[in-house]
């Protein structure tokens, strides 16, 4: 699949139609695009519960509707009262796991009186809200799985801090997404911080817009924030560092087509990171000359209540003689979020 250069043309064009997306911060745009629901035929089957995973075990049953907080990465079957700790600190391996009552879908469909199989699956989706000293921080877990998942699954692991390369898990966007806004907040200094999670299921509707089944789970934990954590060379708190395709002369030119192109009006660009660790190269499938090269390139942006960095594939067309033109950034990139700290 060819990757699309941003033109001062089709940049244009989408600052008129994103005029007033351009106002909203980025899980407010991400939440935009979360997929609608189709309309779909109303009959008898689809008026109740949908038989779904329930009680998984003992451990599943103490904790019901709660999240649990682990040091390393545990399957259901895995996980015992032993395992389940309340106290971290920031930068080292924290995971979690979500016990709920019932699956996503029906708890949404009992939240709003529908039955289950009105409930759009496919569009389930997470808020994790942080609560930190009384205030309140949402934040956008990205969507995960498929409509068996959601119908079916009443528990969930997770991830906040994966520096073990165990297997990837949702939560770290949403984490990160809490440590910036909390830090911009000027809370989570040197110390020890009690931090309250609640994880709330939500679907779209064509008609109805979003609806939500509210908090399914909630938890607590304690996190130490060490002195001098905040550092861009910590990929655990600070997000990742230059790969192995980065390089300044990369960051350099991704930065500058950032700033040409810009329509975030409560932030601005500050640097870029290569993040990628290899470019991918296509080629004429005839001839095996390359048409272009791409790789991954983080653009971070500094504003007064978060800090962001959004993943771009940054694309250099094939110059010819083993050379590749100047290059530029995607117009669609994965959000992210980093604490303004670590921008220095």
């Amino acid at each position: 699949m060819r990757t699309t250069l941003i033109s001062a043309v089709l940049l244009a064009s989408i600052a008129i139609g994103a005029t007033a997306a351009a106002q909203l911060d980025p899980r407010g745009r991400f939440e935009r695009n979360v997929p609608i629901a189709k309309p779909k035929p109303q009959n008898a089957a689809s008026t109740g519960p949908i038989q779904d995973q329930g009680v998984h075990n003992a451990v599943h049953a103490a904790h019901q509707n709660q999240i649990v907080f682990t040091r390393t990465d545990l399957g259901i079957g895995a996980i015992s009262e032993g395992d389940i700790v309340s106290d971290f600190t920031l930068g080292q391996p924290m995971f979690f796991r979500v016990f709920t009552e019932r699956s996503a879908v029906n708890a949404i469909a009992a939240a709003n009186n529908m039955g289950a199989r009105e409930v759009y699956a496919d569009g389930v989706h997470y808020t994790a809200r942080f609560t930190i000293n009384g205030q309140v921080f949402d934040t956008t877990i990205f969507p995960w799985g498929g409509r068996r998942d959601h119908e079916t699954w009443t528990t969930w692991r997770g991830q906040f801090v994966n520096s073990m390369n165990a297997q990837r898990t949702p939560g770290s966007d949403a984490f990160l997404e809490m440590l910036s806004k909390a830090t911009a907040a000027g809370l989570l200094k040197p110390g020890k911080h009690s931090i309250k999670m609640e994880v709330i299921a939500k679907t779209n509707t064509e008609k109805a817009g979003p609806i939500s089944a509210g908090t399914v789970a909630s938890g607590t934990f304690n996190l130490i924030v060490p002195a001098g954590v905040f550092q861009a060379s910590n990929p655990h708190v600070c997000g990742p560092v230059r790969g192995a395709a980065g390089s300044a002369a990369v960051e350099t030119r991704a930065l500058a087509h950032a700033k040409q192109f810009w329509d975030w009006p409560d932030l601005t660009p500050v640097k870029a990171v290569g993040v990628g660790n290899a470019w991918t190269i296509e080629k004429n499938e005839l001839t095996s000359i390359p048409i272009e090269r791409y790789t991954d390139v983080a653009i971070v942006a500094r504003g007064a209540k978060y800090c962001t960095s959004h993943v771009h594939k940054f694309t250099q067309e094939y110059a010819g003689g083993g050379t590749y033109a100047q290059g530029g950034i995607s117009v669609n990139f994965t959000p992210g979020f980093v604490p303004c700290a670590c921008l220095g």
